[in-house]
């Protein structure tokens, strides 16, 4: 499978969500790789929405990808930086045409 980078993070597609609707992502940063389970949602405000958890964590968030300037993350990062591991991976894997 492709894998995208930017900076110190990674991306790659593990399970492709096309045959149930849920897909599974592989993230790797400088803590190593974490898995992510995600589905698309409805997202009435404009974007694409998603719902991504953390494989073997109780962590689930609500992701809507808007472009570079609008898209919106729940997790800390987001809220303390306005920027996030999942918005990044999200994007990457549909600049790539992979969702």
């Amino acid at each position: 499978m492709p894998r995208y980078t930017a900076l110190l993070r990674s991306v790659r597609l593990v399970r492709n969500p096309a045959d149930d609707g849920v897909g599974v992502m592989g993230l790797t940063d400088r803590k190593g790789e974490s898995l992510y389970a995600f589905r698309e949602i409805p997202c009435d405000i404009g974007g694409r929405g998603f719902l991504v958890h953390r494989i073997g964590l109780e962590q689930l968030y609500h992701v809507r990808i808007h472009g570079d300037k609008e898209s919106t993350c729940e997790c800390m990062g987001y809220l303390s930086h306005g920027r996030c591991r999942h918005i990044f991976a999200l994007q990457a894997l549909l600049h790539e045409s992979q969702l």
